[in-house]
Order: structure tokens, then C-alpha cells, then sequence
């Protein structure tokens, strides 16, 4: 049975009906369809930048129920890549991090309330956003094979034991294939189990060690000599992503995936939305996030199809803020291998968006431009800036052929 066959049996019941009557194994399944993502980046910020577990896990499970209430169709919810890549890099103060979240917070709320950013969305053509999706699916396998092959991704079981990532990896694979090609196992669900048997087996004698224990929150005290420092380096970086591929490219992978019941994933919301997000997840202490569209992606190929999907992953989240300090030795269960098929697959399927303007030679040179340099450079916004030039330079081209052809047409002097 082919994929497709499968994705039209796991719609699931109308999303106006009771909350949790509908809810089935498959949108559990799609539910974790993002989690290649969310959790290594979550990982990272807190072991590396002494971020507060529970505030970013707050902030994405909130983020994710309520999104999930307003947009009635699963959205992802992702920390900034953009900021988490500098952030690391940089090793920034958790402080430092949340002053971008809570600038980029207000600047997209008020952006979305005015309405700026609808006429903006629309300098972005369908090849600028086919190309944003192809970069983002590149970047996406290229750090799912970078988890999965990594030197991390090697697994030390008691006895001594080795398993090297390449063959956790070849496992991954192998299970997540037999699982696409049936219509009774969720993929995600599949690869998950077998990924957390693997590594509680490896880790059994530290699971005692497991505590509900929140970290306690506290409120941001932003420093007015910092605010110039934020502004540079993680919030003009990051707008300019945010703007192309959060906003423009996750209105239109929603509606091309989900056809008319995304009427509510407009530009406006979103902004809106990402705005109001950040600024509880500054005043907080958390980690700056989005509405990534990778992640609807992710969420919708495995299975996931309406609002329940948001209140599952959004429920998980909001788990892990309870468990504080205990939350990263939880996602430790997880090997990194598994999460990196995940993110391989996702990225794959992201990238097969542009099948729409195969058949179309200009739109998919523009598009792979796009693709090609943001891919290459790790940053979308050098991609979609030349994706404008390439397609500036074509509209020019054309005009001047059009001139030339009417030129020498009989009768023109």
C-alpha cells in the first residue's frame, strides 16, 4: 500500500466535534511528528545556556494548546533557529536570549495589529516560498544526518556495550519505511517506542534519579545597555527568517496541505500570534519561538490532522515543565539517531512541496536558487534575498525579449 493510500484513511473525525472523542492513534502519532526539532534544540539551550527547563517548556506547551485552539488544525511550535544557532555559538546569557524573544514579541505583534505584514507577505511569489520550503528541507536532512551519524549518536549500554549511530540509524530507517507502507502502525509512534526501549535499556540504572521537580520561574529584568546588543545580533537575523519562512511560508504550507480548514492560518494571525508568544516567553525566561513550517509538515505526514494533535504535543510540553530539572534526562531517553530520521524524513517531505512548479522551468530555477543558497549558507534569508534577484533579473530579461519580439513585428515603426 503506497503512502498516499494511507494519509486518505488517517483523516480524522471533523475538528468541530468533541475535543478528545476523535482523538486516535495516528494524530498521537503526528503530534510527535516535530519533535526532531523542538527537543535537540530545548536540549542544547538549557545544557548550554543555563536556560530554565520549565520556562521553555511552558512556554512551547501553552504556545501549542492555544495555537492549537485558534488555528483548529495542528501548528507547530519551535524555538527561534536563527537566535538558538547565535545563542549557542555565542554562549549568551539566558537573560540575553529572552530580550530578543520579548523584542521580536513586540515588534510581530504590532506588525500583525496594524496589518503591516499582509502587504509584505505578498512580495513573497509562490517560487520565493517553494524555494524557502526546499532550503529549509535541505538544512533539515542535512541535520537529521548530522544527528544521526554524529559522533553523539552512539549508544553505551550497561553492559558496555556500543551501538554505533549508523546502525541505530539503519534501524530507524527500517522501521519507519515498514511503517509507511501500512495503514495500522503509526510511523511515529513505531519509531518513538523502539527509540525509548533502546534507551531506557541503555540508562536503567539513572531512571531513579527521575524527580517532579519545577525549576522556579522568574521575570525579566531587561538591561537598557544590552537592548542594542540584542537588537544586532539575534533579532535582525532572526526577523528577516521569522518574516519568510515562519509567517509567509507557514500560511502557505498550511493551505496546501490543508486545504480550506486552514481559512484561519492567515499571515495577520500568525504574526500575531508568534508575537503574543514571545512576549510571555521573554517575561519569563524562556526561549523565543515560532511557528515553524517545517513543523506542520512534520505534524501533518504522520498522521496528524486536526487541533487534538496541538493539545497532545502541547500536553507532553507541559509534562516536561513539571519534571524542571529532570526534563533533559527524560529527553535523554531518546537517542539522538532516532531524532535525526526524524528530521531527515521531514526534511524530505518538506522539500517535495515545490512538486507543484516542477512543470514550470522559471518558477523552479527561482526556487532552486532560493533552496540552493539558503541550504548552503544555513541562513533562508540569504536565500530568499537571492531568490528576488534571480527573480528580478528574469522579469527584466522577459521585458526586454517582449520589446525585441514586438519590435520586429511587421508594421511596428
Amino acid at each position: 500500500m503506497n503512502h498516499a493510500r494511507v494519509e486518505d484513511r488517517i483523516i480524522a473525525p471533523d475538528a468541530d466535534s468533541t475535543v478528545w472523542s476523535g482523538l486516535t492513534r495516528w494524530e498521537i502519532a503526528g503530534a510527535l511528528g516535530d519533535i526532531g526539532v523542538l527537543f535537540p534544540i530545548a536540549i542544547a539551550l538549557i545544557t548550554l545556556c543555563h536556560m530554565n527547563p520549565t520556562a521553555i517548556f511552558l512556554t512551547a506547551g501553552l504556545g501549542y494548546v492555544l495555537a492549537g485552539s485558534y488555528f483548529r488544525i495542528p501548528i507547530a511550535v519551535q524555538p527561534f533557529k536563527a537566535v538558538a544557532a547565535i545563542a549557542l555559538a555565542l554562549q549568551l546569557s539566558p537573560s540575553f536570549v529572552a530580550t530578543a524573544g520579548l523584542l521580536m514579541g513586540a515588534l510581530l505583534l504590532l506588525i500583525g495589529l496594524v496589518d503591516v505584514v499582509t502587504p509584505l507577505a505578498r512580495f513573497f511569489s509562490l517560487p520565493i516560498v517553494r524555494g524557502i520550503q526546499l532550503g529549509l528541507g535541505l538544512i533539515l536532512v542535512r541535520e537529521g544526518l548530522r544527528l544521526a551519524l554524529g559522533p553523539g549518536s552512539a549508544l553505551s549500554m550497561g553492559s558496555g556495550t556500543i551501538i554505533p549511530g549508523w546502525l541505530l540509524a539503519l534501524g530507524a530507517v527500517a522501521i519507519l519505511l515498514a511503517c509507511l507502507l501500512s495503514d495500522r502502525v503509526p510511523a511515529a509512534l513505531a519509531l518513538l517506542g523502539a527509540g525509548i526501549f533502546v534507551g531506557v535499556l541503555s540508562q536503567s540504572g539513572q531512571l531513579a534519579n527521575l524527580a517532579w521537580s519545577p525549576v522556579p520561574l522568574r521575570w525579566l529584568r531587561p538591561q537598557v545597555g544590552e537592548l542594542w546588543s540584542v537588537l544586532v545580533i539575534l533579532v535582525l537575523p532572526q526577523f528577516a527568517l521569522t518574516f519568510g519562512n515562519s509567517i509567509v511560508a507557514t500560511e502557505n504550507t498550511a493551505q496546501t496541505l490543508y486545504g480550506p480548514r486552514a481559512q484561519r492560518v492567515t499571515a495577520r494571525a500568525l504574526s500575531i500570534s508568534i508575537g503574543l508568544m514571545n512576549l510571555l516567553a521573554g517575561a519569563i525566561v524562556g526561549a523565543p519561538c515560532c511557528h515553524g513550517s517545517g513543523g506542520i509538515t512534520a505534524h501533518y505526514k504522520f498522521g496528524a490532522r486536526t487541533q487534538r494533535a496541538s493539545y497532545v504535543i502541547g500536553g507532553v510540553c507541559l509534562l516536561l515543565a513539571l519534571f524542571g530539572r529532570s526534563s533533559v534526562a527524560v529527553l535523554a531517553l531518546i537517542p539522538t539517531a532516532v531524532l535525526g530520521i526524524f528530521l531527515v524524513y521531514v526534511g524530505v517531505q518538506h522539500a517535495a512541496l515545490l512538486r507543484d512548479i516542477v512543470s514550470k522551468p522559471a518558477h523552479l530555477f527561482v526556487a532552486g536558487c532560493v533552496g540552493v543558497v539558503g541550504a548552503v549558507t544555513t541562513n533562508l534569508t540569504y536565500g530568499f534575498l537571492a531568490g528576488f534577484a534571480v527573480q528580478g533579473a528574469l522579469s527584466v530579461v522577459a521585458r526586454v525579449n517582449r520589446k525585441s519580439l514586438l519590435a520586429s513585428l511587421p508594421g511596428s515603426e
